[in-house]
């Protein structure tokens, strides 16, 4: 199960004008009006005054394990140690790039982890100082996962399956862990408002997920797997960007929903395709299986391009000029990175 959330920054900006043409030019010099808005906005961000505003934030629900921190595709920071509680060794290399980075950036990422409750949780803030009209200056994106459901080092297929197979008939886990998940989202959102009183701070979802992928060969998830780079995608999972899937992911996905639809009362979790497309929660496929059968049919093509759902293939590839599309990887490929939000500026 995937536990996904999401909470969207947006800052008051300037509107980008764009270059005027050679007969807007000519008109312009005889005194007519041109209008060379466009649909783009600029905000004056420092980096090191975003980092500590959402530092600030993830501090107030105790989190202080850093993974990353990327600004403009330099690496400032990488946790490939695994050393916990280093949150003040990242802010200690940004202050070392301050004359550098300490104004002016096009893309800053930051991510950190945490655990409590039984879940792993993997948190990634991104800002933009150049962003589409419709879009927020900044991102801050949690992917969780249940603990005793993650594989353990060197565990065999069969011995995972017999440990996980009790605790996937058990709804009341899987309910605690959402309603944890939708807390900690809920409180992440408080902290970032409270840090960023200058800013609109919203939640834009938090919600417990389960992948069907009919046709997938199962224990194959890591191949299966997508991992859209945009965090506007639909399908988009921070937990994936920062710790690459499991082979096992397919195999629990499957046990999931075979679980599930036999449930007499199933949690309250959504079925999605793998490119993120909601199917229906656990309660209508339980109801109606068609749900899922008609993804089978063909429920993951794409809906037409300027569909508010658009993803997989289509998606993927809009991710080529999307300002929130840079292929940012993960630990392993050097790339995103939580971030704070500072001084954030008109």
């Amino acid at each position: 199960m995937r536990l996904t959330g999401q909470i969207h920054v947006s800052l008051k900006g300037s509107i980008i004008q764009r270059n005027p043409t050679l007969w807007e030019r000519l008109k312009r010099g005889l005194g007519a009006a041109v209008d060379l808005d466009t649909d783009r906005l600029r905000v004056e961000l420092e980096a090191t005054a975003v980092v500590d505003q959402v530092r600030r934030a993830l501090v107030k629900l105790e989190v202080g394990n850093a993974l990353s921190l990327v600004i403009d595709d330099t690496v400032i920071f990488q946790d490939t140690d695994g050393k916990p509680d280093d949150l003040p060794d990242l802010v200690l290399a940004l202050s070392e790039h301050a004359a550098v980075f300490g104004r002016g950036f096009q893309e800053l990422r930051f991510a950190a982890e945490h655990e409590e409750a039984g879940l792993h949780l993997v948190i990634e803030a991104r800002a933009r100082t150049e962003h589409a009209e419709d879009e927020p200056a900044g991102i801050i994106s949690v992917g969780g996962r249940l603990r005793d459901l993650e594989p353990r080092a060197g565990e065999p297929a069969d011995d995972y399956r017999r440990r996980v197979e009790p605790l996937v008939k058990d709804p009341a886990l899987f309910e605690t862990a959402r309603l944890q998940f939708e807390s900690f989202v809920g409180r992440l959102e408080g902290a970032l408002k409270a840090a960023m009183p200058e800013a609109r701070v919203a939640q834009h979802h938090a919600e417990a997920r389960v992948v069907h992928a009919p046709g997938a060969p199962v224990g194959d998830g890591a191949a299966a797997e997508q991992r859209p780079a945009n965090p506007t995608h639909p399908g988009y999972d921070p937990f994936v960007v920062y710790y690459p899937p499991s082979p096992l992911g397919m195999m629990l996905d499957v046990m999931l929903i075979s679980s599930f639809m036999h449930m007499l009362t199933p949690p309250h979790v959504l079925f999605v395709s793998p490119a993120g497309m909601p199917l229906g929660t656990a309660q209508e496929a339980a109801a109606n299986p068609d749900l899922l059968n008609d993804s089978d049919r063909g429920g993951d093509e794409e809906p037409a391009a300027g569909d508010a759902g658009d993803a997989g293939d289509a998606g993927d590839a809009a991710d080529d000029v999307d300002p929130w599309g840079d292929e940012g990887g993960g630990l392993d490929e050097g790339g995103g990175a939580d971030g704070d939000f500072g001084d954030f500026g008109d």
